[in-house]
Order: structure tokens, then sequence, then C-alpha cells
């Protein structure tokens, strides 16, 4: 039987602290014998649950094998080759990769560190041009944990209305937020055409062997969007499960945000104190942090913290203007202590090295 490395204790994955729902055993057990059919293609009853728990209507939802898949799809139907596409820089690179591989232009606009990597609008609307096709906006945003409000998020829908631009909001980590329900952009789908947002239920529920997402848009975006999709693309029991965590999940939901808004406060601080390490104030249940003052890159801090015994995110992969940042998600208070000792002894072994180093090269010679 295969079985997943638990050698090294995971913070690379953003995925709820909770862990799993534990109804979900219940599930499989009881509908294990429905693998013997196909799926249903239309995903009719998670629709509905999802329609139901949105209060959107049937015709603006779209299900996906998780949200990349609606990210593939997106890019599929509306990109063509030397379409302009803008994206933030750093952010999930999945918008860039497939919108390439339509044959579009990647326009970044830069998340600079001394506005704390919120987005600019200004930035954004200078890069709009005539041939820019869509924005893709990621929010909370992956890997820099900041949220943008809703305000903010429409400002941009609005504008690019105005010159029929396409804007994808992925809001894959906003059920982590307080401000979740309230600042997402799922409501206005019904009132902007152009406008499409991806939820995944992976990081959430923690299920990430359990390929589900769903997106919501304009009534033609989502009917062209389903042409493009694979067929059967959601699983029987992905389906069943995905339709009763929906169904259920308020409870849980609240008290995943309780629980990531203290543990990612308690973490923020402690990381803090910690000389070296320069974090980022984490909207969602991850964190992203600048590492220079180590003197060392993210490459070089992973295969550190995986000879401790830590998978940590090295942010290199972003782009090489981020290889002095790594991501580490949010866990329990417990495996969150045992992290901390371990980026203490990393800091306490590279800045005691750098001042040896120091005191070496600043040692006056003595005479012969």
């Amino acid at each position: 039987m295969w079985k997943h490395n638990t050698n090294l204790i995971d913070f690379s994955c953003n995925l709820n602290p909770l862990g799993s729902p534990d109804e979900i055993i219940n599930v499989i057990q009881e509908n294990i014998d429905n693998i013997i059919h196909y799926p249903d293609d239309q995903c009719t009853r998670l629709i509905s649950i999802i329609s139901d728990y949105l209060n959107i209507p049937l015709g603006h939802i779209i299900a996906g094998c998780g949200s990349t898949e609606l990210i593939k799809a997106f890019a599929e139907t509306f990109v063509k080759p030397n379409d302009h596409i803008i994206v933030c820089s750093p952010t999930y690179d999945e918008y860039a990769f497939y919108c390439q591989f339509m044959g579009g232009i990647i326009n970044r606009i830069p998340l600079k560190e001394d506005k704390e990597f919120q987005l600019e609008t200004e930035s954004l609307f200078e890069l709009v041009d005539g041939g820019t096709k869509a924005v893709f906006i990621c929010n909370p945003n992956n890997p820099t944990s900041r949220f943008e409000s809703k305000s903010k998020i429409l400002e941009v829908v609005d504008e690019c209305e105005t010159s029929n631009i396409l804007v994808f909001i992925d809001e894959a980590f906003i059920g982590f937020l307080r401000e979740g329900r309230s600042g997402s952009c799922v409501p206005e789908v019904q009132n902007h055409d152009n406008l499409f947002v991806s939820r995944s239920l992976t990081k959430i529920f923690s299920i990430p062997g359990i390929r589900v997402g769903f997106g919501v848009g304009g009534k033609e975006i989502i009917k062209y969007m389903d042409k493009a999709r694979l067929s059967w693309n959601v699983g029987v029991l992905d389906q069943i499960i995905a339709s009763e965590l929906i169904r259920n999940c308020d409870p849980y939901l609240k008290r995943t945000v309780k629980f990531v808004e203290t543990e990612k406060r308690n973490l923020y601080e402690q990381v803090s104190r910690i000389p070296g390490y320069e974090p980022v104030r984490p909207d969602a249940n991850f964190m992203f942090i600048k590492i220079k003052q180590l003197e060392v890159n993210s490459t070089a801090f992973k295969k550190i913290m995986m000879n401790k015994g830590f998978l940590i995110r090295d942010c290199g992969s972003f782009g090489e203007s981020f290889s002095d940042y790594i991501r580490i998600a949010v866990k329990n208070r417990d495996l969150n202590a045992i992290l901390l000792e371990a980026l203490k002894t990393v800091s306490e072994e590279k800045l005691s090295s750098g001042r040896s180093r120091f005191e070496t090269a600043e040692k006056p010679i003595g005479r012969f």
C-alpha cells in the first residue's frame, strides 16, 4: 500500500490545521459501492447544494477537479495567442502557466515590500491596454497571505468591465478569514458579466486527495467554460463528499476561523521576535517570511529545515527576486512551537557564524 512520507512535519502545504472533518470517513464508507458507476457529468446535486449555500442561481456555477482545473478551463476558453494577461508578482503561478500555454503574454504587477505586498490598483491600470484579455487576482494572495478589500477588487472589476476585460478572482483561502464571507466577490457575479470567482475545497477542508473545486461567474462565462472542462471531471465519491461537507460546514468553518485567528497571531508574534526573520503580517492561514538577514537563500534554507525534520516552501519558485523568502503554514500550537524552536536554532547558527566571520575579518593584523 502506498503511504505518504510522514518523516517530515509539513509546513509547506496551507491546509486547515483542524484536519479534515470527522464525518468524511462515514460518508466514504456509506457510499463506497457507488464507485462502480460513472459520476454525474453535470454534478447536478453538488451544484444545487452550492447554489443553495451561496444563494447564487444555478446558471452561474461550475464544478471542477479542484480549482486548478477551472484555471486551466478559463485559459483554454478565453485566452488566445498574443492576448495580454495581467497577474501579480508574486502569486500562484498556474495562472501564468496556463495562459502562456494558450499563447498569452504575461504582464506582471509587482507587489512591493514597502507597501506590505498589497495590490496597488494604479499599477494594475497602467498595464491595461487594448490587448488585455484578463486579470488574475488571488485573494488572499499566495504566497504573501495578504487580503484585499472587496471595494478594491470591485474597483478593478468595474474598470475592466468598461473595456470588456475578464477578471478571475481566486478565493481558495478566503474561508480562513473572519471577514471571508462579507469580503467575498461571489455575490457580485450576478451584477458583473466579466467576473469569475474560483473556490477550492482542498485547503479549507484539508482534503488534498479529494479533488473538488467550484467557480461562480457571469452566465456566458460559465456556459463557455462548461464546454472546455473534461467530461466526468469530478468523481462519484468526490461529488458526494463535497455535497455533504458544504451542507454541514458552518460549525466547522466557524471553529476554523477562530482557531486560525488565534494561532496565526501567535505565530507571527513569535517569529517576529527571532533575529533574522522578517515576517509579513498574515491575513490567511500561512505566513510569508523574509530571511535575507540569515545570509542564506530560500533553497538552501529549505534543505537546512529538511535536515531538522521540516518541510517549508521555498519562495524562490515564485521568481528570483523572492529567493530571500519562505512560506510556512499555520498549524496547531504544539506543532508551531516545535517549528519555532527549529527556526531559533537556525537563526543562532547562521547569525553566530556570520559574527565569527566578521570578527575574524576585523581582527587587527599583528607585527611579524
